[in-house]
């Protein structure tokens, strides 16, 4: 996967993000499913909600390759400068998602308030915007940009501890379809009360989260064995499964060191015989009894 950014990612200048897609494309049209929304827009900024709304993606200020300037973030930071405080309320709630997400983030400091209320809505919407972080391009919910730009405005020390980062957090675990992106931003790291455990228990047993999987077993290992070796091996075994670090499953379910895993395991390692190269792969299949030439 590394090898594989580099090669998507030489010449693009992005963002130091703590968050980001691992969807890298070239090129995208995103033309055809763009919707207007400027009638009941004031005047002096109908232009720019227009521009905004044609160009339907929404962009940070780093560059992908080849491009010069980021034709959205630059209109988001003339909507920023021209637009009052109640114009931009007013375009919270415009059909053109991508213009309700840059009012939110021009707001976000100056009404928080609201930034908490939308995004709760932006979680309920099962529509998704274009977006695009240099050269990665990625389809969202109008929420994560939100997301992304509140967590990497905190300092690291504040991660852990930020008020309105644990309400957001405790909105996206309890949303009804949170997107995998996100979940994986909420359980990086953090160790959340434990009556929480039952909704993360719904994401990873009953929804197959990968992201709530790997905070039980990273937090609760010991109270969830049973159901933990049964979701790592259905991630193994699953080949529609794409995008997928299967060699971290493979490792998360040979540290139970558990012999009835050993018909699964071996059978994955003969469809994937490269896994057996990784050193602490290795040394984990000799933990399981499990031998090269012997058994495979």
């Amino acid at each position: 996967m590394i090898a594989v950014a580099a090669i998507f990612m030489y010449g693009c200048k992005k963002d130091n993000s703590k968050a980001e897609s691992i969807n890298l494309v070239e090129d995208f049209d995103v033309t055809k499913d763009a919707v207007f929304d400027t009638i009941a827009v004031p005047q002096h900024i109908r232009k720019i909600v227009k521009d905004i709304s044609g160009i339907n993606v929404y962009e940070t200020s780093a560059l992908a390759k080849g491009t010069i300037v980021s034709e959205n973030f630059e209109n988001f930071k003339k909507l920023k400068e021209i637009a009052s405080d109640d114009e931009l309320v007013s375009l919270l709630n415009n059909k053109n998602k991508v213009v309700a997400v840059y009012a939110t983030i021009a707001l976000w400091k100056k009404k928080p308030e609201l930034t908490d209320q939308i995004f709760q809505q932006f979680l309920q919407l099962k529509t998704q915007i274009h977006t695009r972080n240099g050269c990665i391009v990625d389809d969202q919910n109008p929420a994560e940009p939100l997301y992304i730009q509140y967590i990497n405005a905190l300092d690291d020390k504040d991660v852990i501890h930020d008020a309105r980062l644990k309400k957001l957090d405790s909105l996206i675990i309890f949303s009804p379809n949170p997107s995998e992106s996100l979940l994986t931003e909420v359980f990086r790291y953090k160790l959340y009360p434990k009556q929480y455990n039952k909704q993360i228990e719904k994401l990873a047993f009953t929804t197959h989260k990968i992201p709530a999987i790997n905070y039980l077993n990273r937090w609760y290992k010991g109270d969830y064995t049973n159901l933990l070796q049964k979701e790592f091996s259905s991630i193994i075994t699953n080949d529609t499964l794409m995008d997928v670090n299967k060699q971290k499953a493979l490792a998360d379910l040979l540290s139970f060191r558990n012999p009835a895993n050993k018909k699964v395991i071996l059978d994955y390692i003969k469809k994937d015989s490269l896994s057996v190269k990784e050193h602490e792969i290795l040394i984990e299949l000799e933990n399981n009894g499990i031998f090269p030439g012997q058994d495979y």
